[in-house]
């Protein structure tokens, strides 16, 4: 649901690192953005959303499925939309209208690339079996679709595996946007990502979004033995 790849030239490049392990691991990301959204390029993913407006004690779901075709927009067909009619139409409506806000912009001026972002290096944190480089990003500009934050690369691959921090102008909101996404890796490839989205809406207040995606079928990474 959330944008991310880039066609940031190399000569663009200028990677703030030191280490030569974290120099190999920024190149590695910055190689994967310019794939677009790996995980829904490999297959067809199903997508659960779970929403809520917790002030007002009322909550809604759905379920989908969105495939990719090569050089098209991907296509959501939604299987089930339960639970209150408020929030599906004030809460999950929103939620699609964001995404849709976000890859109507090209891609290369929003990627999280040093050509958009100051990247500082933040520190590195362990995440179970492997660890995490973690950077602190900004926008190196004002305009719709950039986000603030830390953006957590895996040490051995440099796949995003954490994004954390806020859109601030999206029309589609009618203000900040907080996020924080969470990619799950197998064999260096993402195959599943929770997102979780806060942001107000005047006369209902605050709403909660989860996002679950998982790759479906075939294409799903096999665990190395």
């Amino acid at each position: 649901m959330l944008l991310a790849g880039s066609h940031a030239p190399a000569a663009d490049l200028n990677i703030p690192t030191n280490g030569p392990s974290r120099e190999l691991s920024f190149a590695q990301y910055i190689a994967s953005t310019t794939e677009g959204d790996r995980l829904t390029k490999s297959g067809p993913v199903g997508i659960v959303i779970e929403a809520s407006l917790p002030e007002l004690y009322k909550s809604a779901g759905l379920v989908a499925v969105r495939t990719q075709r090569e050089n098209e927009p991907g296509e959501v067909k939604v299987l089930l939309i339960a639970g209150d009619g408020t929030v599906a139409d004030e809460v999950i409506d929103r939620v699609f209208a964001i995404n849709r806000q976000i890859q109507s912009l090209p891609l290369s001026s929003v990627a999280i690339t040093p050509t958009n972002y100051k990247f500082h290096f933040a520190g590195e944190v362990k995440t179970g079996n492997s660890s995490a480089y973690i950077y602190d990003i900004a926008p190196k500009k004002n305009g719709p679709g950039l986000f603030s934050g830390h953006l957590w690369m895996d040490a051995g691959c440099g796949q995003e595996v954490t994004l954390t921090g806020y859109w601030k102008d999206t029309s589609a909101s009618g203000g900040r946007v907080d996020v924080v996404r969470d990619t799950k890796l197998m064999n260096g490839a993402p195959f599943a990502r929770v997102t979780h989205v806060v942001f107000v809406i005047p006369l209902l207040g605050r709403a909660e979004v989860t996002i679950t995606e998982i790759l479906l079928g075939e294409e799903l990474p096999t665990q190395q033995q």
